[in-house]
């Protein structure tokens, strides 16, 4: 209500000022913040691929004028494209080279990437030209930042420094002892063999590290790692239903739950699951790769793999069901169907993507309906109740285990393409004023990734009221080679600092930082 001083309520457009208004209710900043972060993602991902495409652009244009203007329009219907284009391909239109040529050569991108490291001899521009695109677009995570590109080495520490961090967590947290040696090489086999299903691989663990059934959060510790769902419940008592949360690694809601798990089993508890995590990502990472050298090869395995496996279930599909079923599960997009899974069914109408309804899960227990109704003793059946034991039926190349996959891996392929490339590609060795190459350019620009102590890197954040604290010498497009050149790195981590510990509380009469902020652990380091 609004009354003056003698509490009598006063009148506005004559009415009394008083009564309730309701509003929404107040949400965190960390919606937000995620939009905006993604946004300046995909604006540095789009300067990137801009700078790309100025490095290419000469020698392109003297085989193809249209190739960029294709690629630019190839996500409209014919009708909607620049009146430059007078065909239906969005790639290749030369007079002996379409679409259908480039793909029958090579069916996904990985087999182009191979192409392109294993083969010295010259290939067309264009062609380097995708590939290199195409690694700019999934550049792989940065958090393996001291990995060099021609190590051998994954970037996550070994085996054993994770394992006992893990054991100590353990046993001070959870009062669970776990033995202090093991075949650690046999734990990371086990962990990253395709031949183990989830399942299998936590009893393998179980009986390695001799646990019982009565040790009964030892063997949730041991399902965790193996990818399999737990709650939070199995890891602390007195959680209410509420704040019961699911916690799986496989799952690619897991990262944006890492939040809501903090809050509810606190950062010291949630340090194991973060070390579980990283044991996990580790041989993940190695059965990825499948023992090969480049992550082409490795995706090429995989492709090849859901193509034998997609024959053998037609044929036994053609062999036991009927035209109406065969219809059903390769020609229809319902829920389980394998043209769900792979959100593909020739029906010429396209739908937005929605994986919640096109699990590997829901697809392998459509499967197991049809074929538990059929000939158990045939072969072709057996094959595939193996391998969707295993976990190992028709496996597809966009997952949530490639978030597992660092920057350097791919940079150990972007690197052989280009090197290759430059026998036959002069302009990749080309010098300007920056003394380097393009293609040296092009890795550093690959490889770069603005520090997080220098946030935004214009000025306006700052002239606008906002919160930046880059300190400029000059201005310029921040480049990876002209990065010191234009900013004071020196003046800017102390700005960052300033403004870190702005909030900061007092302890005996000094400043310290709270250790529930998101940077108490980077401001420790620095």
């Amino acid at each position: 209500a609004v009354t003056n001083t003698e509490y009598r309520l006063l009148r506005f457009r004559r009415k009394d000022m008083w009564g309730i208004r309701e509003f929404e209710e107040a949400e965190g900043a960390i919606g937000r913040r995620n939009y905006r972060t993604a946004r300046r993602r995909r604006q540095r991902q789009q300067v990137r691929i801009g700078l790309i495409k100025s490095y290419f652009d000469d020698e392109i244009c003297k085989t193809d004028p249209n190739f960029f203007i294709r690629l630019e329009n190839s996500k409209y219907f014919a009708e909607d494209k620049d009146a430059a284009l007078k065909s239906k391909n969005s790639i290749f239109d030369d007079s002996n080279y379409k679409d259908a040529d480039y793909f029958k050569e090579y069916p996904t991108i990985y087999h182009l990437r191979s192409e392109l490291i294993h083969n010295e001899a010259a290939h067309d521009v264009r062609l380097v030209y995708l590939a290199v695109l195409n690694l700019f677009k999934h550049r792989g995570h940065f958090l393996n930042a001291s990995l060099s590109t021609k190590s051998e080495d994954t970037g996550f520490r070994d085996t054993k420094t994770i394992w006992d961090e893990i054991r100590f967590a353990l046993q001070e947290l959870y009062d669970i002892m776990l033995p202090a040696t093991i075949d650690y090489e046999a734990l990371e086999d086990i962990l990253s063999d395709r031949n183990y299903s989830r399942t299998k691989k936590s009893e393998s663990i179980v009986a390695m590290l001799q646990l019982t059934k009565k040790d009964k959060q030892a063997n949730t510790i041991v399902k965790c790692l193996c990818g399999r769902k737990i709650r939070t419940s199995d890891l602390l008592e007195g959680i209410t239903k509420e704040e019961d949360i699911a916690i799986c690694f496989t799952e690619a809601e897991y990262e944006d739950q890492e939040d809501e798990i903090i809050k509810v089993l606190g950062e010291d508890r949630f340090q194991v699951v973060v070390l579980l995590k990283e044991l996990f990502d580790k041989a993940s990472l190695k059965e990825i790769l499948m023992g090969e050298t480049y992550l082409s090869d490795a995706r090429i395995l995989k492709y090849e793999k859901h193509e034998y496996d997609l024959k053998v279930l037609k044929s036994i599909f053609k062999k036991y069901a009927t035209k109406v079923e065969y219809n059903e599960m390769f020609r229809m997009g319902e829920k389980g169907t394998y043209s769900a899974y792979v959100n593909s069914f020739n029906s010429g109408s396209k739908q937005r993507r929605n994986y919640k309804d096109r699990t590997v899960e829901m697809f392998h227990k459509s499967v197991k309906r049809y074929l538990n109704r059929w000939d158990n003793t045939d072969e072709e059946i057996q094959y595939v109740l193996k391998e969707i034991e295993k976990e190992n039926f028709m496996p597809k190349q966009l997952t949530a285990s490639n978030g597992v996959i660092p920057n350097q891996v791919h940079a150990k392929e972007l690197h052989k393409i280009l090197e290759n490339a430059s026998k036959y590609l002069p302009f990749l060795n080309e010098i300007d004023d920056s003394k380097l190459m393009v293609k040296e350019r092009i890795e550093q620009l690959f490889q770069f990734q603005i520090p997080y102590y220098v946030g935004p890197t214009t000025e306006k954040s700052q002239v606008y009221g906002g919160n930046g604290w880059v300190v400029r010498k000059k201005e310029g497009q921040v480049l990876p080679w002209k990065m010191d050149e234009l900013i004071d790195m020196t003046k800017t981590r102390e700005e960052f600092i300033t403004k870190l510990i702005r909030n900061c509380t007092y302890l005996n009469g000094e400043k310290v930082m709270p250790k529930s902020s998101m940077l108490y652990e980077k401001f420790c380091v620095l």
